[in-house]
């Protein structure tokens, strides 16, 4: 598998996050319409797809999740309350609760991968400083950190 063009080590994180809403939001739609606490939010959720070289397919966003309460700072209760607006739902109604769940558990061997992988990390990711991280090349970060590179970088 290899690693999203976003998550390039050569990269800073600043231009890895550009680079994954260009990808994934081209029109802007998303960021546009919020207000700062849900764009801030939204800021460190799209770090976590970064750093960890994470796509966006639903196993994906829950593994961000994972690799954000576990390997950040972040308080994901405040990313949560950020987001619980008509579109978070709308997504995840269309989904659909049951495929939901079933994907959680499907990838169980992931999420303990991530947990493992956590313990591992010298320290976790201070998105209280994200301001200066989104300055540095994401082969800083991870060696700062101790975050194993995605496969492929």
């Amino acid at each position: 598998m290899s690693i999203p063009v976003y998550s390039q080590p050569s990269l800073k994180l600043g231009e890895a996050i550009e680079l994954l809403r260009k990808t994934d939001d081209p029109d802007a739609v998303m960021t546009e319409s919020m207000n700062s606490v849900a764009a801030q939010a939204f800021e460190q959720h799209d770090a976590v797809h970064v750093i960890f070289g994470l796509g966006t397919s639903v196993q994906d966003e829950i593994a961000a999740h994972v690799w954000m309460t576990l390997g950040t700072t972040a308080k994901i209760s405040e990313m949560h309350k950020a987001v619980a607006n008509a579109e978070h739902r709308k997504i995840l109604s269309g989904i659909g609760h049951l495929k939901l769940v079933g994907t959680w558990l499907a990838i169980l061997p992931r999420i303990f991968l991530i947990a493992l992988a956590t313990m591992r990390m010298k320290k976790r990711i201070a998105f209280e400083e994200l301001a200066s991280l989104k300055n540095m090349k994401l082969a800083e970060i991870w060696l700062e950190h101790g975050v194993r590179a995605p496969r492929g970088a």
